[in-house]
């Protein structure tokens, strides 16, 4: 004995101090409820890998969404589920279960419905459950049973489940004590359970649940599912729906209706699996007795007693499933793993010690640090490349071998791999003091041709310390020069680019708005110094929307390029110049102060861009207007320009004078036009806008048949405005189609007041036809106003045509098929074409009054206006002759044939009032 207890009995004491505390542990760990949540994973582990087969005797009828949506309402009338009784027990249903709420009245025809049904059926059960009296907490409990007209003909079936710590569903009852009297479950009723029905039993989730015949009740009631299906089965109905919350947490399936839960328990019975826990000791005492004998034996080797000890897990396991398999038991080995674990965690302990393991922990942990930075190192952006004190490279990331195109620069000589200047800035950097700063640089490398590589690279100093492999004391540090470069070829050239956009227009390759300020600022700095006048020239292709339209966009590029080549052979020695919009181009030149050769600049401008193009075999004929100004010692450039493109834009206003130059009263003149527009767009919600009517006349009588709608605008801060001056304002701004659309409604309104039917004419502006929707607006008008169509003359000029667009016709075609007319207003003047009288529906000319003289007795006026007359009789229109202001003009264009007129002589433009007057006088 004594030689036994010197042999073994310290390691006897150790083992049982060490089971001691693994008891102690593993009583904590199952009060925490750990060794349960272990037990739990390894039941459902086992009933995944344990599947077995339904019995095919129960069928579900499932109320799913499907059905919710088809019976369109919930709860359900009790006459659904009477009908669906009726053809259960029609089919030979040998029991129907629902797993339905009855305990609450309906109306008492489906109620009675739903009770005869379940008499005449004679096996039809009802559910019965416990439920918390209301949301608040303490308010005790309730019993739902089914209502009294249905407790009558129907058996009281338990639904209730117990919820475990997981809050999952483990098991199902047998029965349950309601009112003193234990009732059964509905699964212990379908699993044709014979015994006590009080406790609860486990759930065999191995049987596959999912495989169990499920038909929307739906189907059911529409015919749609096989009757034949129920006779001589079990029926349960209960929901699925999302909607109606019966749904449950259950191991392996996840979740599961709360019908098919007690299906389960069902099938559970009918197979005999009713599942007991036993008792853990076994599996306990094994894990002790493999532990206990690792410690008393002198087997080595950390790595092999772990392989044991998992050896051991696996093995009660495997009987465990083995037992579970055979017999309808679940065998816990959570605590029986517990132990196994700890055992593993102090035989490593005891194997390494505890120092041993942090090593080995600190070890992992420097080469997966190691591996993660040698991962950044190789992946970075930028190209790295570490060269030691003799000039060779030690590491270089994929980047660097990429960027130098050499996949084998670690181990080469830097200087055969690398740009000299590079390894020379290196070799500084091994050499430098400590504590020098890096200083970025950049590297230019000549490439193909003239093109240029860029590549901004910095060097650093680094140390590395080195252990020799004999004496591991003795510890020696390196110099290593880190090299980190990074190709900036795109990124320069991008910057420079953005810096030519900045300054320059890159179609034409002049300066831009910007260049061009900034050029007319320091010029403008100079010019004072020196007493030297600054002359701006801006100068507007105003053809170019044409150009583009009728060529397109290329042509409009070409057209500009061919115009800046122009200003850069002929004209850059006297100005610089600039494309500051689409179609406007500036000059900037210097002169003496007082001299008169700006003039001249412009001229010659005039007389070299003016020229006609020829791009492609297209002769491309361009028109320019002109506006400059001449700057004595004022030195605001942002003035400067203005005042150049206020010039311009008076030029462009007058049709007769191309050239403009900036005169002081131009900016009394913009200022008012800038206020004119603000109040403009107030003028129809003051109700400033008016309208003044001017007959239009037979001339033999005298007699009104229309009246031409003017506008008139009385504002508040300026009186009354001249059309001349706030029409072109709102054809520019586009306020002209809400002008146009106010004329139109105000006009067809006070019309239709006149007791005579009288033609309205109203002058639309092409502005009207190209930038808003002419067709709704005249279409709208008419609607909400009532004025007949056929009565609506629309009067355009002859400047509607210079864009003989396939749109216009289309908008004239349109709104002739409403029914309105259209008439050629100002006809003479302009662009006068006989082509599109004929080409649109014009059914009205209206001869412009520059060919109504005084007595009309020259034979050249004479002539045109019987031309104009015999144009319009062959084509089926009417004329009508403006300007007429004497009784002798009137007698002479009656003789010329003249049927029709207008003039100050028949009438100036007057009120609708007026109108109205003049018609009751009339008659």
């Amino acid at each position: 004995m004594l030689v036994w207890y010197e042999k073994y009995g310290g390691r006897f004491l150790n083992a049982l101090l060490v089971a001691v505390f693994l008891t102690a542990a593993i009583l904590v760990l199952r009060i925490a409820g750990l060794t349960d949540s272990i037990d739990r994973f390894v039941w459902e582990t086992r009933f995944g890998l344990d599947t077995k087969t339904v019995s095919e005797e129960i069928v579900f009828i499932d109320i799913d969404a499907g059905s919710l949506e088809e019976i369109g309402v919930w709860p359900f009338p009790r006459r659904t589920y009477a009908g669906l009784v009726e053809k259960l027990a029609g089919a030979g249903a040998q029991d129907i279960v629902f797993d339905v709420d009855f305990s609450a009245a309906s109306n008492p025809e489906d109620d009675a419905l739903f009770a005869r049904a379940i008499e005449q059926a004679g096996n039809v059960s009802l559910a019965a459950f416990r439920q918390a009296a209301s949301a608040q907490s303490g308010e005790g409990e309730v019993i739902n049973l089914p209502a009294e007209p249905f407790l009558d003909h129907a058996w009281p079936v338990v639904v209730m489940v117990p919820m475990e710590a997981d809050s999952r569903i483990w098991r199902n009852l047998y029965g349950y004590e309601i009112d003193g009297i234990t009732e059964i479950s509905a699964a212990a009723f379908l699993g044709e359970h014979s015994g006590d029905t009080q406790g609860a039993f486990y759930l065999d989730y191995g049987i596959a649940i999912d495989s169990m015949p499920r038909i929307p009740l739906a189907d059911v009631l529409n015919g749609t599912a096989n009757l034949d299906q129920f006779s001589g089965r079990k029926v349960i109905i209960g929901a699925s729906a999302l909607e109606l919350r019966d749904l449950f947490a259950v191991p392996v399936y996840g979740i599961l209706p709360g019908a098919m839960v007690q299906a389960l328990g069902a099938e559970t019975l009918l197979q005999k699996r009713a599942l007991t826990p036993v008792s853990e000791g076994y599996a306990l005492l094994f894990a002790v007795l493999v532990f206990a004998l690792l410690l008393i034996t002198k087997i080595e080797g950390w790595a092999l007693k772990l392989g044991i000890f998992l050896l051991s897990a696996s093995a009660i396991e495997i009987v465990a499933f083995a037992v579970q398999q055979s017999y309808p038991v679940l065998v816990p080995t959570g605590s029986a793993h517990v132990l196994l674990a700890l055992a593993a965690i102090i035989i490593v302990l005891r194997e390494l010690g505890l120092h041993k393991l942090l090593a080995h922990v600190a070890d992992i942990k420097q080469r997966n640090s190691d591996r993660m930075l040698g991962q950044v190192f190789d992946d970075s952006f930028d190209a790295i490349i570490v060269i030691d004190s003799d000039c060779l490279i030690t590491a270089a990331n994929r980047t660097a071998r990429s960027l130098f195109s050499s996949e084998t620069l670690a181990g080469s000589s830097a200087r055969s791999a690398l740009p000299n200047a590079l390894v020379e800035e290196a070799i500084v950097t091994l050499q430098a003091a400590e504590g020098r700063a890096p200083v970025p640089q950049i590297l230019v490398l000549a490439q193909e041709g003239t093109k240029r590589r860029f590549i901004e690279y910095v060097v650093t100093k680094a140390e590395k310390t080195l252990a020799e492999a004999k004496q591991p004391n003795k510890i020696e540090t390196r110099a290593l020069a880190c090299l980190t470069c990074r190709d900036v070829t795109d990124e320069r050239e991008s910057a420079a680019r953005l810096e030519y956009l900045a300054r320059f227009d890159p179609i034409t390759d002049l300066l831009n708005r910007n260049g061009f300020e900034r050029e007319l600022n320091k010029l403008t700095k100079s010019a004072c110094s020196k007493s030297e006048a600054v002359c701006v020239v801006q100068f507007a292709v105003t053809n170019l929307d044409q150009i583009v339209a009728t060529l397109g966009f290329t042509y409009g590029d070409r057209v500009r390029q061919s115009i800046a080549s122009r200003l850069k052979s002929h004209l850059a020695k006297d100005a610089t110049w600039a494309a500051i919009t689409a179609d406007v181009f500036a000059g900037l030149a210097v002169s003496k102060t007082g001299s008169e050769a700006e003039l001249g600049i412009v001229e010659e401008v005039r007389k070299i861009i003016g020229e006609d193009y020829a791009i492609d075999g297209a002769r491309i004929s361009v028109q320019l207007k002109f506006g400059y100004v001449v700057s004595e010692g004022e030195g605001n450039p942002d003035l400067i320009l203005k005042r150049a493109g206020n010039a311009l834009s008076t030029a462009r206003r007058d049709s007769q004078n191309p050239i403009v130059c900036f005169k002081s009263e131009m900016d009394t003149a913009l200022q008012r036009r800038r206020k004119l527009e603000t109040e403009l767009f107030k003028a129809i919600i003051r109700d400033e806008l008016r309208l003044e009517y001017q007959p239009l006349v037979r001339l033999n009588d005298s007699s009104l048949f229309g009246v031409e709608a003017l506008l008139r605008w009385d504002s508040r801060e300026f009186g009354p405005v001249s059309p001349m001056e706030f029409i072109p304002i709102a054809e520019e701004n586009g306020y002209i189609q809400e002008l146009g659309a106010w004329v139109l409604n105000r006009g067809m309104k006070e019309a239709l007041h006149w007791k005579q039917p009288l033609r309205l004419s109203v002058n639309v502006s092409p502005v009207q036809f190209f930038r808003g929707d002419l067709v709704e607006t005249v279409s709208e008008a008419l609607e909400r106003s009532g004025f007949p169509a056929d009565r609506l003359d629309l009067e355009v000029t002859e400047s509607l045509f210079v864009d003989d667009s396939p749109e216009l016709m289309q908008c004239m075609e349109d709104l002739k098929s409403r029914g309105c007319n259209f008439s050629m207003d100002d006809f003479g003047t302009g662009y006068s074409s006989l082509g599109y009288i004929t080409k649109f529906p014009f059914s009205k000319i209206k001869l412009d009054r520059s060919f109504i003289k005084e007595t009309i007795d020259r034979q050249e006026d004479t002539a045109v206006i019987e031309a104009v007359l015999l144009l319009a009789e062959g084509y089926g229109m009417s004329v009508v002759v403006e300007g007429i202001e004497t009784f002798e003009q009137s007698c002479r264009l009656q003789e010329l044939g003249c049927q029709l007129g207008q003039g100050y002589y028949f009438g100036r433009p007057m009120t609708a009032i007026d109108v109205a007057e003049r018609l009751v006088v009339a008659a």
